[in-house]
């Protein structure tokens, strides 16, 4: 067999483990996702644990075997290219499309001159506020009555109130389509992960975990600075695969193939 460095990179791909209507030769994974090329890190590492049988002839209690007791394997992915659906793995909750939209009505809470407000969307434009003037409720100017801090935000202020102004004061506008994550929404996230990985040489090897519970590990930077990217550090547990148990290239855990021989 070939001796090799490794030094490895190249693409990862994310699935669901779905036994009903996966395939055994893709080891029931589906939804297969490619996630960005920039990765810093993937590791698997196994253990083992076991439990010391002693001796009785020596008086001193010696180690005379290791009766087996378990075994697991930890994987780590760290990563400095992600979209929503992975920063919403490592807040427990999902990345759901909101689609392009209008809103009409939307309540304000009772303002001062100065006070900041943001809208229930982000993305906004077309945005008319008006109070509860019965009849013809009075209509906020841009650059009169509010500022637009940012609009890709949904945020702004209250630079004036219209003179005897009547509470309360809505909104009207414009959303484009974008990405919402509620945190802490889903109990456990599970994704298998396949990953084609090539050596300095061009040595090839392709491994397959069917099943990791991934959870964040260390800390997100939403604010870096010098020019630092944030990187998304997952850590998580492969788990036991029971369809892949009598599968003679599989395993119930892992699958590393396609290695030169």
């Amino acid at each position: 067999m070939e001796k090799m460095v490794w030094s490895g990179s190249g693409p990862i791909w994310l699935g669901d483990y779905d036994p009903e209507n996966g395939t055994e030769d893709m080891a029931y994974l589906t939804n297969l996702r490619r996630i960005g090329c920039g990765n810093r890190a993937l590791t698997l590492t196994p253990a083992s644990e076991f439990t010391p049988i002693k001796e009785s002839c020596s008086g001193q209690d010696l180690d005379l075997d290791e009766l087996p007791a378990g075994k697991s394997m930890a994987v780590g992915l760290t990563m400095e290219q992600f979209s929503g659906i992975e920063l919403a793995m490592a807040y427990f909750g999902e990345a759901i499309v909101t689609p392009a939209g209008t809103v009409t009505g939307e309540q304000l809470p009772e303002l001062a001159p100065g006070d900041y407000f943001f809208l229930r969307h982000p993305h906004a434009s077309s945005v008319v506020i008006q109070d509860s003037t019965g009849g013809t409720p009075l209509v906020y100017a841009a650059g009169t009555h509010y500022a637009v801090e940012s609009a890709e935000h949904g945020a702004y202020r209250l630079i004036a109130h219209p003179a005897s102004h009547v509470e309360p004061v809505e909104v009207d506008y414009a959303y484009a389509e974008s990405v919402n994550i509620a945190t802490m929404t889903v109990p456990q996230v599970e994704k298998g992960l396949v990953f084609f990985g090539q050596n300095h040489k061009k040595k090839k090897a392709r491994i397959i975990v069917p099943r990791v519970t991934w959870r964040m590990n260390g800390d997100f930077g939403w604010i870096t600075g010098g020019g630092t990217a944030a990187q998304l550090q997952f850590t998580g547990g492969a788990k036991y695969v029971p369809e892949l148990e009598v599968d003679p290239t599989f395993g119930p855990y892992c699958k590393i193939d396609g290695l030169p021989s």
